[in-house]
């Protein structure tokens, strides 16, 4: 149980991450989003791609094991 929680809070911060970055990647282009939205939608991809957008995938996975974990580990008694 206390594995599964572990690995929540990782999966949680690394999208909590992805978060950030974005968040920031759209305030810094957004004078560009007014003047075309094609290069707004290519600039925001080549700013998230690298690492962002990968520990955004691996958060996501990393959240999905770790509510498996825990739901199998929930103790039956009651």
């Amino acid at each position: 149980m206390k594995a599964g929680l572990i690995i929540l809070v990782i999966g949680l911060g690394l999208v909590a991450y992805t978060y950030i970055n974005y968040v920031l990647a759209a305030r810094k282009l957004d004078h560009i989003k007014k003047e075309d939205l094609v290069s707004y939608y290519l600039d925001l991809a080549n700013f998230l791609y690298p690492l962002p957008f990968w520990s955004g995938i691996i958060g996501i996975l990393t959240i999905i094991v770790a509510v498996i974990m825990v739901l199998i580990n929930i103790p039956t008694v009651f």
